[in-house]
Order: C-alpha cells, then sequence, then structure tokens
C-alpha cells in the first residue's frame, strides 16, 4: 500500500531488521520506476565521452579544483555542480530520502531505495578500491576487461587497458602496487567521503561509485540482496503521488527542506521566495 504520511515511512522503516553486518542507505526519486544506474550511463553519447567530460570541465575552470587530489574528489564535485558521473548519491538519513522521492513533481508515484550494504563493501574516500573504479572516468569507451577478466593476476595486469589504468592511479597514488583484480573493476562499493562540502554535511551523503560490466558501455550491477525493496517484500517504500504535497509539508515541520538540505545562498532565496510567497 502506497506511503501516504511520515508514519506510514517509519512504520515501513521498523521492519528492516537490525544487524550488525551490514549498514543502510537510502536514495529517494520522484518516479518509481527510476532505473539505479548513475547519470553518466542515462545516455550513450555522454557516457562514450566520459573521459572527455572528465577532463574538460577541469580544463576549463582549473582553479576550483587545486584542492581536489584524487579522482573521487574531483568526481565528487562534478556531481555537485551537476555533471554526469559514475556516482549515485545516497543517504544514511530516510527523511532525506523520503523528501527527494517527494519534491520533484511527477504524474509516477515516487520511490525510496533501501540497501543494506554489507561492511566490507563500504569504503572510505582513501581507499585503493575506490582509486581504481574513479579512475575509470578517465579512460576512453574502449576499456574493457571482458576478454581479460579471467587470465591469471600477473597476466591481467599486464593488459595494456590495465597499464593505462595503474598509470591514472599512481597519479595519485604513487605507492600503489601494480596489482588490480578484475573483481574490483567490476564492482559497485558505497563510499564515504571527506565531510567538506555542506551539502554533503546537511544531506547525511554519501555515494554508490559503479565500476563497469565488462566493458565501459555497460555499468557494474547493485547486488539485488543490496536492494531491501527486492530482498524484504512486505516492506514497501513507494510514495503516493498525491501525498508528495503533504509528506514535503510534514517534513518541513521536522526542518527537512530546501533551504536545510541545500545550503547555497541561491536555495536559501528559492525556499524563502517559495515560503512567503
Amino acid at each position: 500500500m502506497p506511503i501516504n504520511t511520515i508514519s506510514d515511512f517509519i512504520k515501513e522503516l521498523q521492519k528492516i531488521p537490525k544487524k550488525r553486518d551490514f549498514e543502510l542507505y537510502f536514495r529517494g526519486h520522484s518516479d518509481k520506476n527510476f532505473v539505479l544506474e548513475p547519470s553518466i550511463y542515462r545516455s550513450k553519447r555522454i557516457i562514450s565521452n566520459e573521459n572527455k567530460i572528465f577532463k574538460e570541465f577541469i580544463l576549463r575552470t582549473p582553479s576550483d579544483f587545486l584542492n581536489e587530489k584524487s579522482a573521487l574528489e574531483k568526481l565528487v564535485k562534478m556531481q555537485h555542480y551537476g555533471l554526469p558521473t559514475r556516482l549515485l548519491d545516497i543517504t544514511t538519513n530516510p527523511l532525506v530520502a523520503l523528501y527527494f522521492a517527494c519534491n520533484e513533481k511527477s504524474k509516477q508515484d515516487g520511490k525510496v531505495f533501501a540497501f543494506k550494504v554489507p561492511k566490507e563493501d563500504i569504503k572510505y574516500y582513501d581507499s585503493d578500491t575506490v582509486s581504481i573504479i574513479a579512475n575509470i572516468a578517465k579512460r576512453p569507451l574502449s576499456f574493457s576487461i571482458e576478454k581479460i577478466r579471467n587470465l591469471k593476476n600477473y597476466e591481467f595486469n599486464e593488459q595494456e587497458d590495465l597499464g593505462y589504468l595503474l598509470h591514472e592511479i599512481k597519479e595519485e597514488k604513487s605507492y600503489f602496487q601494480n596489482i588490480i583484480n578484475a573483481s574490483d573493476i567490476e564492482r559497485v562499493v558505497a563510499v564515504k567521503v571527506k565531510q567538506n562540502n555542506n551539502r554533503i554535511i546537511k544531506q547525511s551523503g554519501a555515494f554508490l561509485i559503479f565500476g563497469v560490466n565488462g566493458t565501459k558501455a555497460l555499468p557494474a550491477k547493485i547486488p539485488n540482496d543490496w536492494i531491501i525493496n527486492l530482498e524484504l517484500k512486505d516492506v514497501d517504500f513507494e510514495i503516493n503521488n498525491n501525498s508528495k504535497d503533504d509528506i514535503i509539508d510534514e517534513l518541513n515541520l521536522l526542518g527537512i527542506n530546501e533551504a536545510t538540505l541545500f545550503p547555497e545562498l541561491e536555495n536559501q532565496a528559492k525556499y524563502l521566495k517559495k515560503y512567503y510567497g
């Protein structure tokens, strides 16, 4: 039964079993049919030019990237400004996800996606696995491990595509060993990033970062057993489209609104204009 109030939503949350071997993350979307893929994969033309987009953005605004040393830090900043990346925003706060499921106008019911991510698949910003996946953004569309993924480790790492990827990684981590596991290239991990961005802090934000599925043209898949919506059939996080405005009003009473989640000046102005208009 679709959710009509915050109370309905919390009742569904309480059905999720509490375990210590995973952490919960959430993502809200105004359309329940949203496909859980990062924005870089929502257009064939965009993914075909990911490496150019990555480099061109820095080339055009180099002074804005003086403090971002790693590929991940650069991707986080690009995501902040709306550039398509291989990151997917998630949050540890389910009410923040509920806000995003209700805020955008849509003719569809909304949905909050809930993820139970195993501890071993949660990485920090300086993780080697994260460096491997993030630096795929710099490689051309031809990057592929489809035909070489089953080679022994030493043979796998001698392949040309891997040599170029290693070069990119060593630019940010000179100590990185010349060994990449094929499984790391083809996985999705949750990333805890530095809390040096007000929007990330206010939204209790983190990210899923996506590797490739054999070839760069296809994204790695989120494991089905992470997605609570699929695993627990009695848990329903669909939001009634006709109740979205009422839920937004309820969230506002709890201090969750455009002004608190988007602390930049232009968003403060938008919120005040809407509130008093």
